[in-house]
Order: structure tokens, then sequence, then C-alpha cells
């Protein structure tokens, strides 16, 4: 059944780590016998994509498998979107579809729509989904089960096609939402990109002395911190005018609270940490009923 509304023979992955790599592990679960290929710049990782069962051929170069692919998706760093885009172009068949798994949208569908056109075969996607860590090696067929992939088209991606990205989402398992490309990066500069910042800096402030007696808090708030640099640093450089924004707003914040506490104003620090409290406690209230939701019913 999947591999009917999948109609995928073979699939093209440019950059086979964490998120490619799951990727590719979950599109062999839902649609058999497809062939994966896997284009990296290393071929240490390529060939830690192939022990893992990842990817079924590996390239230093995208040209050659993306000119056989009914689908590709972009899984590096964003800032090197342009570059392989620019390579799969000119040999992309008719009817493939171009997405990807990046954190920023506006700069990336831009540049996809400046290369490939704006009529098509790119569609922008997002999956809600990943972890601190860094490879192939961690890849999971069960990554995106139950994760929101948002899908960011413009007024000129075709309705079949967004609905084609849809259906491939929710093959793997996840749940679709529409965010335009814009809204997206506001929204995610928010709630993704300023805690990664922040966790970074978090994880600079302490001096080496303090960290020997550092508790599990320390830990847990810098977790972030620990992901991959490279990918970090592209996302807030292609989403530099909403980070922008939303560091302002954390800074009037900040000095808020700086504000409360010289003035020892305990009765508004308490109202601020209360208020805090009330917006996370409702925050995990509503993953935990939406894992429940997800949760198969036993028979």
């Amino acid at each position: 059944m999947a591999r009917k509304l999948l109609n995928l023979r073979h699939v093209t992955i440019i950059g086979a780590g964490l998120l490619g790599g799951s990727a590719a592990l979950a599109i062999q679960r839902a649609c058999r016998g497809v062939h994966i290929a896997g284009v990296g710049r290393r071929q240490k990782s390529l060939d830690q994509a192939l022990t893992v069962g990842a990817i079924d051929s590996a390239h230093l170069e995208a040209a050659t498998p993306a000119a056989r692919s009914d689908l590709v998706i972009l899984a590096t760093p964003v800032g090197a979107f342009g570059k392989y885009l620019q390579q799969i172009a000119p040999h992309l068949k008719r009817g493939v579809l171009v997405t990807d798994v990046g954190s920023t949208k506006a700069t990336v569908v831009r540049t996809a729509e400046a290369i490939l056109g704006r009529g098509g075969p790119f569609v922008g996607s997002h999956p809600m989904a990943g972890s601190e860590r860094k490879g192939a090696r961690f890849a999971r067929a069960d990554l995106f089960a139950g994760a929101t992939c948002i899908v960011t088209p413009t007024a000129s991606t075709p309705a079949a096609l967004v609905r084609r990205v849809e259906r491939f989402w929710h093959a793997l398992g996840a749940r679709t939402v529409r965010m335009a490309p814009a809204a997206h990066d506001r929204a995610m500069a928010a709630v993704s990109h300023l805690p990664h910042a922040l966790a970074a800096l978090l994880a600079l402030l302490p001096p080496r002395a303090a960290l020997a007696v550092a508790g599990q808090g320390l830990a847990d708030m810098t977790r972030l911190a620990g992901g991959d640099v490279e990918v970090w640093r592209d996302i807030f450089l292609t989403n530099r005018a909403a980070m922008l924004s939303v560091i302002d707003e954390f800074d009037e914040q900040l000095m808020a609270l700086r504000d409360l506490m010289e003035l020892g104003d305990g009765d508004r620090l308490l109202r601020l940490l209360a208020s805090a409290k009330k917006r996370r406690d409702g925050l995990i209230a509503h993953r935990c009923d939406e894992r429940r939701m997800k949760k198969p019913k036993s028979r």
C-alpha cells in the first residue's frame, strides 16, 4: 500500500546524517524495494550510512543519482543547499519531487525557486524531529513517527506537488501543517533557534572552576548546545532577521527581570516566575495529551 502511495523506485538523500539517515530508514520501511542513494562530502560518513543500512549506494557527487530519482531530499546544513541544487538542476527528470529537512525556510525556498523554478519541483519541509546527536549511526526509522512536519509552499507552488510532499511525510508517520516560509522562520526563531543560542551562551558562561560543582540543571539547560555546530551556524545566518527580532524581545525581558531583582520587588518577581511556570506546565500538558492521542489503542 505504501509503495503504491509513494510510487518511489529511486530516492537520493543529500546528507546522510541523523535526519537524512532516519528518512532513509523510514522510507525503506514504508516503501519496499526502493533504492536509496546517499550523497555526502566524506566517504567515511557515507560508509557509516551504508553500515547501518540507511542507504544502498554512496556517492560523492549528486548529479548522477539525482538524475534517476523520483524524490530528492536535501539534508545537509542549509548553507550547502544552493550548491547542491545547482549541481542537480540540469539532471532532474520530469515529475521528480525535491524537498528538504532544513530548519529555516525563507532563504531556502527563495534559493530553490531561483534555481529550479517557481512552479516546482521544490516544496520546503521541516520535520520537527531530531536530537543533538550527529551522524547516521544515530539514525532511527521511527524518528518522524508522531512528529509534526511543517510544509512551506508559496503562492506559485502547484497544489498537487504540495499534496505529494504531505503524503510522503504521512507515510513516514508524521503529521503535516502548512506555513508560509517567513511565518515559519519567525515561529522557529522563538521556539527553536533562540533556545539553542541561549543554551550555547549558558555553556560558555560558567568559569571552568565552577563546572566541577555544576549539577544536572546546567547539563539539562545546555543540552541543545551539543548539536552540530555547522548546522546551527547556517540556521542562525539564514534566519538573521527573525533571530535578531526575538533576541531584542528576550533582551527586554531579561532587563525587566534585572530591574525587579535590583529593586528587590519580590511580589512582581513571584508573579513573573509563576507566569513562566504556568506557561511551561501548559506546554508539557499539551505535549502529553498529544502523545496519548497518538498512542495506538490496545485491542
